[in-house]
């Protein structure tokens, strides 16, 4: 079959991030037998690009990735939903194609998605397996659509079903998206990405990582992760980013990874999430031996009453111990915060705040509101608690905890960031995308969050530039 890949994203800023379950989906489908084409809306254009490809390749079956919902900001709250519409819409007017939705964000409202788009099939969870088994029953009559983990389809009646989605596949050990895709990706400035495992046993209330991934952790084969630095090494890639929901699962986890890539030597630098517990001062050295430069801390609040709150299963004083064996190691960390959340107060905020001052260097991305998701905890909490939650989560909507508002949760953070400029913006800067585009061309990859506190504090007492500037 004739099959087209859509890539929904177009979200650039700060920088554009690669659609790695799209090109693992691309593999797994070519060697199930198909011919097999992408088209990215970021790389490749609009509508009538996209218009313009059908009517080129005509596919049979056209399968769309939708990795973002909204922009996940109480600020701003900008929902993609009628984007999937307008794709969905424009792909019927130019063809009789099968269309099939995926990706993360589809896997969040699966069923309402398909209801809200049109579509005919949606795949919740991994695609790997299921896409390749739709295409076959697509072209044996449908005769068993039922049995496909993770298909979403309407029933005789017309009304959505959705078959439990399997939690067994791993990356393909095939792994060559088409190099012009790159090519494209890279001229914008992007960051490449490399899963080691998937599904999240943690329990942070609010999280989707669970939906999307399920809940047990299942980790890749060490050699085609290394396959795939090594693939993007050869492609003159320096920096990947790991997408797992965090790294350090387990200890084991993060130390045997760590040392196949320390063996493996393929000289590219990397990224990614921590959770800030259980790490050793040797642990951190393992890393920044096997090349890791930045780490994404995702800690929530630096009280440990909103830690509690938000279903960690650490305090403050982890957090403050792994702030320090970063800095000493001499890797770049950050910590992702969540301000107004259940049990959120002017004292907790001030804990927060207070407690900042403390770690050494750093940078601070603190949001204001929690986006609430359906089938997680904190909608449970927030419905018991209350019940004025709209029946639909499908566009945004966010919690800020009574007697806090958005007003100030804003004028808070850009006050603290006035004080410490290692409290990030809410929005970018314009002359930080400009450094991003000049140190790009230079060859310095990676996220560069580290240069934040450097722009913005004065020259006069602004401390030396990062070491690779």
């Amino acid at each position: 079959m004739r099959i087209l890949l859509v890539s929904l994203n177009t979200v650039a800023e700060p920088f554009p991030v690669f659609p790695l379950g799209l090109a693992h989906l691309r593999d797994a489908t070519a060697t199930a037998g198909h011919r097999v084409e992408i088209f990215d809306c970021l790389i490749d254009g609009g509508e009538a690009a996209l218009a313009y490809c059908i009517e080129r390749f005509a596919p049979d079956v056209v399968g769309v990735s939708i990795r973002n919902i909204d922009d996940v900001r109480a600020d701003t709250a900008v929902s993609f939903v009628s984007d999937i519409r307008k794709i969905v819409d424009g792909i019927r007017a130019h063809s009789s194609a099968v269309v099939v939705l995926g990706g993360a964000g589809y896997s969040i409202f699966p069923i309402e998605l398909l209801a809200e788009s049109g579509a005919d099939f949606g795949i919740c969870g991994e695609g790997e397996q299921a896409f390749p088994q739709l295409l076959q029953q697509l072209q044996a009559g449908r005769h068993a659509i039922d049995r496909i983990a993770g298909l979403v389809y309407r029933n005789g009646d017309g009304a959505v079903h959705a078959n439990p989605p399997a939690r067994g596949a791993t990356a393909a050990a095939r792994f060559a998206p088409p190099a012009s895709w790159v090519a494209g990706y890279r001229a914008r400035g992007a960051i490449f990405n490399v899963q080691t495992q998937r599904g999240c046993p943690l329990h942070c209330s609010y999280c989707t990582y669970p939906l999307i991934e399920g809940a047990q952790r299942r980790l890749h084969d060490y050699d085609s992760v290394v396959a795939q630095f090594r693939y993007w090494g050869d492609q003159g890639i320096r920096y990947l980013f790991i997408t797992d929901s965090v790294l350090n699962t387990s200890a084991r986890h993060l130390r045997d990874f760590a040392r196949s890539l320390i063996a493996a030597d393929t000289g590219v630098e990397w990224g990614c999430f921590l959770r800030p517990t259980a790490l050793q001062a040797g642990d951190l050295q393992l890393l920044a031996d096997a090349g890791l430069r930045h780490i994404e801390f995702g800690s929530d609040s630096f009280s440990d009453s909103m830690l509690r709150s938000f279903g960690k299963s650490f305090a403050f004083p982890a957090i403050e111990r792994a702030s320090r064996l970063a800095h000493d190691a001499g890797i770049h960390y950050s910590h992702f915060l969540i301000l107004g959340g259940p049990g959120e107060s002017q004292q907790t905020l001030q804990q927060t705040h207070e407690r900042s001052a403390t770690l050494p260097g750093g940078v601070f991305f603190a949001f204001p509101g929690v986006r609430v998701y359906p089938n997680t905890r904190l909608r449970a909490q927030l419905a018991e608690r209350d019940g004025s939650l709209p029946t639909s989560l499908l566009l945004p909507h966010f919690f800020i905890e009574d007697g806090l508002t958005l007003a100030q949760l804003t004028g808070l953070l850009e006050a603290w960031r006035l004080a410490d400029p290692r409290w990030a913006p809410l929005t970018l800067p314009a002359q930080f995308t400009t450094m991003v585009r000049r140190l790009r061309a230079r060859g310095i990859e990676g996220p560069l969050w580290e240069y934040l506190p450097w722009m913005a504090a004065p020259r006069d007492a602004a401390s030396a530039a990062p070491a690779d500037s």
